[in-house]
């Protein structure tokens, strides 16, 4: 599943100022500032985040999470494309490793 999509396509959701970072299948490890996301807990925050699959540019609704690495608080919104395969978008890309 690497390589389905480009981390740094930099395209932006519909609604609001999230950038798709990468697609990839549950577990496969995805690092944020340097941490692998899964080993990670995850805070849900809000809803029905609306965003664009870049591929596709089928609408979704994925839900915002906030993680925290040394004490800083990191917001993403993360949802299944489809069994399994997960995207992840972010505000910040320079966070992705």
């Amino acid at each position: 599943m690497k390589g389905l999509f480009n981390v740094f396509n930099k395209k932006k959701s519909k609604n609001e100022h999230w950038y798709f970072a990468k697609c990839i299948s549950d577990g496969e490890e995805f690092r944020i500032c340097g941490l692998n996301i899964w080993d990670l807990e995850w805070k849900p925050i809000r809803n029905n985040v609306e965003v664009i699959d870049p591929n596709y540019h089928n609408k979704y609704y994925f839900e915002e999470y906030e993680i925290k690495i040394e004490n800083k608080k990191i917001n993403f919104v993360a949802g299944e494309f489809s069994n399994l395969i997960w995207g992840f978008y972010l505000k910040d890309l320079s966070l992705v490793d």
